[in-house]
């Protein structure tokens, strides 16, 4: 009766270490991205570099396009090893375009690098608070066009991978927040985005939305799920109505949905 006594005893340990790893939220896929909460003065390692835990003991990481088959994750040292689902990416022709926005001028070259100093700057580490809401949902309904990390090839000449998705739709069609957060940049005509707005989600995740036809938000504004953000156009490098929406961990593109399909918490 000890021994069996005993014996319950280990098992009921050995069930509890177990249950301090923690758990686990989001989409171990490319192009997917992963959260959960650990105590602040927890140690916590992706593949071995050591990942900032925020506030409340959030944390969180994104795979990026292209990942390994697995992903080693170390909580306080003890090591668990994950699948990291691999993704086939379609190659997308595109034709119609304007061949100023495909071939740019010098001068248009200029107004390009101001641009992308802007959206950089965005993608830096704004609110250092979980914003985001539990579940995403698309800012728009509409049939999707593009498809993230499919190669481009516009007017023949291939491109970049496409880091987001295009959702086609009338023009005016409504464009709301897919989750809470704080508008971080809002600005018109450019180059290739048209105009774009940039919302926080808090932790270094935002969202980019172009093409944009009228927009209805303020830098600094706070917005729930649901909130009205403006109205799908085809402004910038577009060849017809359809909203750009684009998701970023810092530098690291998501797939925008993954978080549709995904909870978090």
């Amino acid at each position: 009766m000890k021994n069996v006594l005993f014996l319950v005893i280990i098992l009921l340990s050995n069930s509890m270490k177990a249950d301090d790893f923690p758990k686990i939220f989001g989409c171990f896929c490319e192009g997917g991205l992963i959260t959960g909460k650990v105590k602040k003065n927890d140690e916590l390692e992706v593949d071995n570099k050591k990942i900032e835990i925020f506030d409340e003991g959030v944390f969180i990481y994104a795979f990026g396009r292209k990942y390994n088959d697995s992903v080693s994750i170390s909580h306080n040292g003890k090591k668990r090893k994950f699948k990291v689902l691999n993704k086939k990416y379609k190659i997308e022709n595109i034709k119609g375009l304007p061949q100023k926005k495909v071939d740019p001028s010098k001068d248009d070259l200029l107004k390009i690098k101001s641009d992308r100093s802007k959206i950089n700057k965005s993608k830096k580490m704004g609110k250092k608070q979980k914003l985001f809401s539990d579940q995403f949902i698309l800012p728009v309904n509409g049939r999707l066009s593009g498809f993230f990390g499919s190669q481009r090839i516009l007017n023949s000449k291939p491109r970049s991978p496409h880091n987001g998705i295009d959702i086609a739709q009338k023009e005016g069609a409504p464009i709301i927040s897919p989750s809470k957060g704080v508008v971080k940049l809002v600005s018109k005509n450019m180059f290739f985005t048209g105009n774009t707005v940039i919302l926080d989600h808090g932790l270094g995740l935002i969202s980019i939305f172009a093409h944009m036809k009228e927009i209805f938000v303020r830098e600094g504004q706070q917005l729930d799920l649901g909130d009205l953000v403006g109205e799908v156009g085809m402004s910038g490098r577009a060849t017809g109505p359809h909203l750009h929406w684009g998701v970023y961990l810092l530098n690291k593109p998501v797939d925008p949905l993954s978080l549709v399909e995904s909870s978090f918490f």
